[in-house]
């Protein structure tokens, strides 16, 4: 399974880990539009920083997501 880093693009980081869709929509409202639809091509720390989104959090969720589904 690949790791889950700041510097994969949303679109790679969906492809990875499918259910990281979920947590990645969470952030939507924070950010004020559909993050998948306006940056699926960005790096999720370019997309953090754009939308002043808690990157460490984040990475923490998705992180967590990993660890569920390695198991």
């Amino acid at each position: 399974m690949t790791a889950i880093t700041a510097k994969m693009s949303l679109l790679e980081i969906v492809e990875t880990s499918p259910r990281s869709e979920e947590i990645i929509r969470q952030y939507d409202g924070e950010a004020g539009c559909c993050l998948l639809c306006s940056n699926l091509f960005d790096s999720l720390e370019d997309v953090a920083r754009t939308y002043s989104l808690n990157l460490n959090q984040i990475l923490a969720e998705l992180k967590k997501l990993d660890i569920a589904t390695e198991g």
